[in-house]
């Protein structure tokens, strides 16, 4: 994992404009993908970093709990167990069918 403040100086650069991104990888010594992948948003333990972080995900709050659902140890409450419960909810057949 690279160093939160090699990531800040690759968003830096990027949101610049004047450096390509594989001027960025050789200066500072990552993966042209690297680079890439920060700029296109696909590493989300970056996104957040660079500015870019989808509209409705809060960061977590809270110590891990055990999941009293899955028995996971996850940030409270369990996105894993809720989705599950939509999926089933999807697949139930409407009211009067078999």
């Amino acid at each position: 994992m690279l160093a939160p403040e090699v990531v800040e100086k690759i968003c830096t650069l990027l949101a610049g404009g004047r450096v390509s991104q594989r001027g960025i990888a050789r200066s500072l010594r990552v993966s042209r993908g690297t680079v890439a992948a920060i700029a296109q948003g696909r590493r989300p333990d970056y996104t957040a970093r660079c500015g870019r972080r989808p509209a409705g995900l809060d960061a977590p709050a809270g110590p891990l709990e055990r999941c009293p659902g899955c028995g996971g140890k996850v940030h409270m409450p369990c996105l894993a167990c809720r989705l599950r419960a939509l999926r089933k909810l999807r697949r139930r057949p409407p009211d009067g069918l078999p």
